[in-house]
């Protein structure tokens, strides 16, 4: 298994630009309407939700040759890496991967 993690602003995220800006819109948005905070980085690909004292988010990688939302969450430290993360859905599967994210921030919540 081919498990691709480039660093924010790799060259290998540019080829995909116009669907991640986009991606990233949609994701912001469908969090939102299910009340979750969310708030958009373009410029790293991700989306982070929950407050920010203890981020989660969603990332956008290549992953098996397509674009992937990645769940990210922080180190144990308390800051996010580029490295810590779990492929969800294709990009095309935003829906699904929103389901995902706002199952495992109410699992937290309660736990």
């Amino acid at each position: 298994m081919t498990v691709e993690t480039p660093p924010a602003g790799s060259p290998s995220l540019a080829r995909y630009e116009g669907l991640a800006a986009l991606a990233l819109r949609g994701m912001a948005t469908e969090l939102r309407s299910r009340g979750i905070e969310a708030r958009e980085d373009g410029a790293q690909g991700i989306v982070h939700t929950g407050p920010a004292a203890r981020p989660q988010g969603a990332a956008l990688r290549p992953h098996r040759g397509d674009l992937w939302w990645w769940m990210r969450w922080p180190s144990r430290d308390g800051t996010p890496d580029s490295s810590t993360g779990v492929p969800l859905t294709p990009v095309e599967r935003t829906s699904d991967a929103v389901r995902r994210i706002v199952g495992v921030m109410a699992a937290v919540e309660d736990g």
